[in-house]
């Protein structure tokens, strides 16, 4: 190194201290004019990419405009029709007899006739002898009754005849008791005048004693005879009642049907012996059915103000492909309610003529008639909203009208609504629906707006978007 410092001595020293790099770094080939020209080129590539993108987005179409409409439905809609309108009660019900008897023996004895129908199921006529019990021993009771009065008949006869002669006698003794009175009479006058003796007198005088005494035995007699009487009435009373036991009795031993009835149960067999009192079959009427059912506490108070007692029911029961129908009124409530159903049980008579097609014990569906509402409507459910309103088409658009529901039956109400004259209740259940909604009829030209353009549908009778290019095409 130079001691002097100076440059040709730093060179030098760098030289000597980095002789590789020094021999490896390249020549410098690009300068000032090189870089400028590289930017003027970039900008040229910039500019012309620029207007051709200017030239593509001016020179391209102008797109359609995205033109709101406004939205319309196609509904279906009734005309309101005012009347009477009901809604029927539906509720299941049981059959049971109305009337059901226990045939039993009265009297006691062997059994020498039963009637082929007396076996369970058998139909039986009124006055139908159903059991026979051999009646020989109530035939002799019957005679001996007879008997006993026509002796006693005999014997009143008797003592009635016994007093009238005692009458006859009294009428006698007392004659011959004044006779006597009289001459005791005279024998006294004459005594005093001497013309007649004590002793005449005293003749005279127990001779009126011995026949005051003889009319005194006959009045004693009349009594006894009428006791008699009176006797022999009591036998012929007792003889008499005698008499209609054993005819009852001999009555009895034929067991006949008291109505025309369907057997249930029949126990004996002809050549049995039967005691009073046993029980022979049970057996029901067949036009007396009733059928048993169960209303709501809310059915009832209404059916109950509105007038329960014969109202009309008809009874299905489902037996195969053709149901059996019969028809009924309502006839009573039950005594008590049932806790273990919370409603009340009532019972309708079935027709007689209806009846007999049932038995007791079938399930079947009862269905009353409801209460009648005047001037009402009845619209499907699914025109009323929130239960208070339902829409109308009024100017081509929907109009609210405020309802009271009065009665439901299935999917029909029965309303109470003031619809103006030639306005239709719309049918159709809408999310969208709300008072000034455009709406269509179904089948009807579609509403136009008020500009005189028409409302375009969407798919479904919905409203539709419609694309407008400059034209307005």
């Amino acid at each position: 190194m130079d001691k002097t410092g100076g440059p040709d001595s730093a060179q030098l020293s760098l030289s000597e201290h980095h002789p590789a790099e020094t021999a490896e770094r390249p020549p410098r080939r690009f300068g000032l004019m090189s870089a400028f020209m590289r930017f003027a080129i970039a900008l040229i590539v910039v500019g012309v990419a620029g207007y051709q993108a200017y030239s593509w987005v001016s020179s391209r179409p102008e797109a359609p405009q995205r033109m709101n409409r406004e939205r319309s439905f196609t509904v279906n809609v009734v005309e309101p029709t005012y009347g009477e309108h009901r809604a029927d009660i539906g509720t299941f019900g049981q059959v049971v007899a109305a009337r059901t008897l226990d045939l039993r023996a009265q009297v006691q004895g062997r059994v020498v006739e039963v009637s082929p129908n007396f076996l369970a199921g058998g139909q039986v006529m009124a006055g139908e002898v159903l059991v026979r019990i051999d009646p020989f021993a109530y035939d002799a009771a019957v005679i001996e009754a007879r008997a006993a009065i026509a002796n006693a008949e005999l014997a009143l006869a008797e003592a009635r005849e016994a007093r009238a002669l005692e009458e006859r006698n009294i009428e006698t003794a007392r004659a011959s008791l004044a006779a006597a009175e009289t001459d005791l009479d005279r024998a006294r006058s004459l005594l005093s005048t001497g013309a007649a003796t004590q002793q005449t007198v005293d003749t005279r005088a127990l001779t009126v004693a011995e026949r005051q005494q003889a009319l005194s035995q006959r009045e004693v007699n009349i009594f006894t005879l009428d006791a008699q009487i009176l006797r022999q009435q009591a036998a012929i009373a007792q003889a008499r009642h005698q008499l209609d036991v054993a005819q009852r009795n001999r009555a009895d031993t034929e067991i006949t049907a008291p109505f025309d009835g369907t057997v249930t149960t029949g126990t004996v067999t002809e050549g049995g012996y039967v005691n009073a009192t046993e029980n022979l079959g049970t057996l029901y009427e067949t036009a007396a059915l009733d059928v048993s059912f169960t209303l709501s506490d809310r059915q009832y108070g209404e059916l109950s103000a509105a007038g329960m007692l014969g109202r009309p029911v008809t009874v299905t029961w489902n037996a195969g492909s053709r149901p059996v129908t019969a028809q009924g009124r309502i006839t009573r409530t039950a005594a008590e309610v049932d806790a273990s159903t919370g409603g009340v049980t009532l019972f309708a008579r079935l027709d007689a003529g209806d009846a007999g097609r049932l038995r007791p014990g079938t399930f079947v569906s009862v269905t009353i008639e409801g209460i009648a509402h005047e001037s009402s409507l009845m619209v499907p459910e699914t025109a009323v909203y929130d239960d208070d309103h339902l829409y109308v088409v009024r100017d081509g658009r929907m109009a609210a009208i405020a309802v009271t529901i009065l009665a439901r039956q299935n999917d029909q109400l029965i309303v109470s609504a003031e619809i103006p004259e030639g306005e239709r209740i719309i049918t159709s259940r809408l999310s969208q629906a709300g008072a000034g909604v455009a709406v269509t009829v179904e089948g009807e030209e579609p509403q136009t707006r008020p500009d005189g353009s028409p409302v375009i549908m969407g798919p479904g009778g919905g409203g539709g978007i419609v694309m407008r290019g400059p034209g307005g095409g």
